[in-house]
């Protein structure tokens, strides 16, 4: 690992953490492993490109990097990608000082003449008779004019002539500027690479700062090293050269990992009364409860992919007995259940964005999350069958044959009075039956479930689309408002060979051309699949206007217990137990 840049000399306003810790070489760039090397290869094989474009979100060190580059072609000897930070011109150059590097905001310089000004700059020799680097940040913002203008010198610009564009938005950029220039996309640096730069930066300052602080301020950072330093040199001025976990807390109202670990094993075990606890302890010590929404939504993910993967991956950057903990809680919590909270969770946070109360809509979301049964979309119910399956597999298998047996054989298994009863029989079950796991009863009070060997070969019907019709209509409206218009036009009419007509009357003939396309089709294929479990080839069929019903009307929107139970049993070719609770 490269030695901390060395703080370098400035004006006071350059005296921020930030700026004092800024890469000043390639060795002390973090991440962009593909831009240092290339850059390093043009420098020393003498192949400098006369224009590079710099892309990347804010804060993965765009401008930086360019300063390097004017560092390593104006360095001490000729160019060469091993320069000395210390030399006049590299310290020139990281100051702003140096006559022969520009740095140009096009923000507020965007304009024709602004243009002109750097034209007539251009035609100027270097001073020092290195070369002349030009630094346009935020250059997605120059006027259409400005670049035409500025198109025939950055083609063709004089000997030893850099121009370096740097942008947030690429797609802002002329394309006939963006083909004269080698483009480099930055990309977000990890958690762990922030951590790197965090712990990095306070060795140097000489503070103290423990792992979960570091790793707290690098995940409030959202991929900017700029931010991630700005937000350690804030609760330095807060507390000191002592940094410790509550204080990060205190300063960016971030969630701890026991907090958020807490309320999802709350959700997990289905205790509602916990997490209105937590919204309103929260709400009490005046924290930002859409802030802990978004936390919230950040380990819920991670739960999802520790479930999936089955490890937590490096780049979520936790210590090795939060990882522990999180793939433990990711197999308790499942996955669907950590699908279906997450998109309770990106609700809350839109709603609350848009003028929604917070706190009732983070409320609302976490009392659904917690018991999936109160939510009739099908995400919901998917986290419910995800539920009794897990039951079912951790159940000791027991024979299930009291719950199929017919009455009447029941009643002649019963001891006669004076008889001892034989128990040979229930001791010795026959071969042919096998011990299965009886499924408990479903949260909404549904009856208890005997689950049989599961057939491979499920066959759709007609009845299961209806039902799930209003859901598929609400879920493609959430997601694409014209296709959810297309749904809602027409009506399941029959499954023939898992081919499923859907019927358009005559007035919705441009709806039915919509979905008769590849990409509409495609997508409704994939909402009616996740609703039902089954993949359907859908067609198309004109109806008369009096025929068409569409279902959302017909049939109320949600999934009732009647409903849910129909699903269960064929989902897994299930029988009804008694309820034993009723005697």
């Amino acid at each position: 690992m490269a030695e901390a840049p060395k703080p370098h000399p400035g004006s006071p306003q350059q005296n921020s953490l930030y700026r004092r810790h800024r890469p000043r070489t390639f060795d002390d760039v973090i991440g962009q492993e593909h831009v240092v090397r290339t850059l390093r290869n043009a420098v020393d094989q003498q192949n400098v490109h006369h224009a590079y474009l710099f892309v990347g979100s804010r804060g993965t060190g765009k401008t930086s990097m360019a300063k390097i580059l004017a560092s390593a072609l104006n360095a001490e000897g000729g160019p060469t990608s091993s320069f000395n930070a210390d030399d006049p011109a590299a310290k020139s150059i990281a100051i702003g000082n140096s006559m022969d590097v520009v740095e140009m905001d096009a923000a507020s310089h965007n304009g024709v003449d602004d243009i002109r000004d750097l034209i007539d700059s251009v035609a100027l020799a270097p001073t020092t008779g290195g070369w002349k680097v030009y630094i346009l940040d935020e250059a997605h913002m120059i006027t259409t004019q400005g670049w035409n203008a500025f198109l025939k010198t950055l083609e063709e610009p004089p000997p030893n002539t850099v121009f370096v564009l740097a942008t947030t938005e690429a797609n802002k950029v002329l394309p006939t500027v963006a083909d004269r220039c080698h483009r480099f996309d930055f990309r977000r640096p990890s958690v762990e690479q922030l951590s790197q730069a965090l712990r990095r930066a306070a060795d140097a300052e000489q503070i103290e700062i423990g792992d979960d602080a570091v790793a707290m301020i690098a995940r409030s950072a959202t991929g900017s090293f700029r931010d991630a330093l700005g937000t350690l040199e804030q609760l330095v001025t807060y507390g000191g050269t002592s940094v410790g976990a509550e204080d990060v807390q205190a300063v960016l109202g971030v969630a701890d990992f026991e907090l958020l670990c807490s309320t999802a094993d709350a959700i997990a075990s289905g205790d509602r009364r916990a997490v209105l606890s937590v919204v309103a302890e929260l709400a009490d010590r005046g924290r930002d409860l859409t802030a802990f929404a978004r936390d919230l939504a950040v380990h819920v993910r991670n739960l999802l992919v520790a479930n999936t993967l089955g490890e937590t991956p490096p780049s979520i950057g936790l210590t090795e007995e939060q990882s522990a903990r999180l793939v433990a809680q990711s197999a308790q919590f499942g996955a669907e259940r950590a699908a279906h909270t997450l998109d309770l969770l990106s609700r809350t946070i839109q709603t609350a964005r848009s003028g929604g109360d917070p706190r009732l809509q983070l409320e609302l979301a976490l009392f659904k999350a917690a018991r999936p049964e109160d939510d009739d979309r099908p995400e919901a119910l998917l986290s419910r069958i995800e539920s009794l399956e897990q039951r079912a597999a951790g159940a000791v298998a027991t024979p299930v044959a009291p719950a199929v047996i017919p009455p009447t054989e029941v009643a002649d298994s019963e001891p006669t009075a004076g008889r001892a009863p034989d128990t040979t029989a229930s001791q010795q079950p026959s071969p042919d039956v096998e011990a299965r796991p009886a499924v408990e009863a479903v949260a909404t009070q549904a009856p208890a479930l005997a689950v049989a060997d599961s057939d491979p070969i499920a066959v759709p019907t007609i009845e299961i689309v209806e039902s799930v019709w209003p859901n598929a209509i609400l879920t493609l409206n959430d997601t694409s408002p014209r296709l959810g218009a297309v749904v809602e036009s027409c009506k399941p009419l029959r499954i023939e060979d898992r081919r499923l007509v859907l019927g358009f009357p005559g007035s919705a003939g441009f709806q039915r051309k919509t979905a008769e396309q590849a990409a509409g089709r495609d997508t409704i294929a994939d909402h009616i699949e996740q609703a039902t479990g089954f993949r359907f080839t859908l067609v198309t069929e004109q109806i008369s206007e009096e025929e068409f019903s569409p279902a959302s009307e017909a049939r109320p929107s949600g999934v009732d217990k009647d409903e849910l139970v129909a699903r269960l049993k064929k989902e897994f070719d299930a029988t009804e137990l008694a309820d034993d609770r009723a005697k």
